[in-house]
């Protein structure tokens, strides 16, 4: 496939359209071919964006929710993927069938590396997202009069659960339509480094990135944060004054205490607003190292402190100096000019620094390290430390112990991982049951249990 000629972008905040339209100023929109503006998939991306509710009966198309910026790009760039090979394909939008076109061929041709940039098949999850907004924008032609012919995609309706993230064994039972037709994607598995490894890949970040980028790596691995949400930390986010830090188990030694933090800027789920460029999500409170408390107000009145100094100077006249430095209101500034880090900065300098299933060629290093895997990382750190007190019941009764060990990563993923990662995927709890049933797996043995001693073949 050659390079991409469909592309999306951004007005800018301070352009004519933006003072002309500032309701859809924040929306993203399609440049096609010609190079020129998309009318009819621009005009979906407003009606997506702003939540209307389209067709002649109103219908909630997009289930009536307002999506995040996150929301948009990823539609944004879904679609533009869409409209671009039906261009190159010679494909009439107004005529184009979901059996034949959409499923037979624009998904077929995802499968199979024919449309994909690097000419290798696409992941399962990937065809699925791209297709479902195909299905969704040729249904909108149908609904807004921009297609006679009706477009018809089959679907089944199947029931999901939906554990929650706060509450201990909260649990609904939800409806919903599944495409028929859609790719699925097998069971997933995961790898995590070892400690070695982990200790030499943040060794190297610090030598390559610097102290600031080191934290921040160090802060997921801790904490479970998103990428966002440690770009969009707060100087304030954790009290300035210690005294004042919520440990939430004084009693226990000082190696274990954490400490409360509330968060709410760049979280995922709906948008409530925005602040300093940040967007403002669900508050969720989380729970830091009393270790990492420390470094992060350590970090405030040393390597901060200094990069601050350097966003500041040059700066004169107190009017523009004050109104500089009430703009710094992140925790974390770039050491080499004291501005702010943006998701994509940070997610680039994490890998900047070659993966830590690297280090060791023999272990394997194919496996992908970005900030959502450290997430796993911590997920998986708290869930073996633990059911190593379980560690030894697998060498006694199989059933028994497999048994024991479901029941208790489940509630450990309920009670103590969910709350902090701000989710109750169904996905990602079998991801971690099956992760540690694999480290808690011993070699099968045609001998009995207890007799594991190799004895010579006997000869027929």
């Amino acid at each position: 496939m050659d390079a991409r000629s469909y592309s999306v972008h951004y007005s800018a905040k301070d352009g004519k359209f933006a003072h002309r339209y500032p309701a859809l100023a924040h929306l993203p929109f399609i440049i096609d071919s010609r190079p020129g503006y998309h009318r009819d998939g621009n005009a979906y991306l407003i009606d997506r964006g702003l939540g209307r509710r389209i067709g002649a009966d109103q219908e909630p198309l997009f289930g009536g929710r307002i999506p995040t910026k996150k929301s948009m790009d990823n539609y944004a760039a879904w679609l533009a993927n869409f409209l671009e090979w039906a261009e190159v394909r010679g494909i009439d939008l107004t005529t184009c069938d979901y059996s034949v076109h959409i499923a037979g061929q624009y998904q077929t041709e995802m499968l199979k590396g024919i449309w994909s940039q690097a000419g290798n098949g696409l992941k399962p999850s990937t065809v699925t997202v791209r297709v479902n907004e195909a299905c969704n924008f040729l249904s909108w032609m149908v609904h807004t009069g921009r297609r006679g012919v009706s477009f018809d995609v089959p679907y089944t309706t199947a029931k999901i659960r939906l554990d929650s993230a706060i509450g201990g064994y909260g649990t609904k039972i939800k409806e919903v339509k599944v495409r028929r037709g859609a790719v699925r994607s097998k069971g997933r598995s995961i790898s995590m480094p070892s400690d070695d490894q982990l200790d030499r890949w943040l060794e190297r970040v610090n030598s390559d990135k610097g102290y600031t980028v080191w934290l921040m790596c160090y802060t997921v691995l801790l904490t479970a944060m998103r990428r966002e949400e440690v770009v969009c930390l707060r100087i304030n986010t954790l009290p300035l004054d210690p005294s004042s830090w919520s440990v939430v188990n004084p009693q226990a030694p000082e190696r274990l205490r954490n400490v409360r933090v509330t968060i709410k800027y760049g979280t995922k789920g709906p948008q409530f607003g925005e602040d300093h460029g940040d967007k403002i999500g669900p508050e969720r409170d989380i729970l830091i190292p009393l270790s990492l408390a420390k470094l992060w107000h350590e970090y405030r009145s040393g390597h901060r402190a200094k990069a601050f100094g350097i966003r500041m100077k040059g700066q004169h006249g107190q009017a523009a100096r004050s109104a500089k430095a009430k703009r710094a209101v992140h925790l974390f500034l770039r050491e080499s000019d004291g501005e702010r880090f943006m998701g994509d900065m940070f997610g680039k300098a994490w890998a900047a620094a070659s993966s830590p299933f690297s280090i060791d060629s023999h272990r394997g290093g194919t496996e992908q390290w970005s900030p959502h895997t450290g997430r796993h990382w911590w997920a998986c750190s708290i869930l073996w430390r633990e059911l190593k007190r379980y560690e030894n019941i697998v060498y006694t009764s199989n059933e028994t112990a497999a048994a024991l060990i479901e029941n208790s990563a489940l509630s450990i993923i309920r009670l103590q991982i969910q709350p902090q990662l701000g989710h109750a995927s169904r996905e990602t709890t079998m991801l971690y049951l099956r992760w540690v049933m694999e480290m808690l797996s011993i070699p099968i043995t045609l001998y009995d249990d207890d007799d594991l001693t190799i004895r010579p073949p006997t000869r027929i």
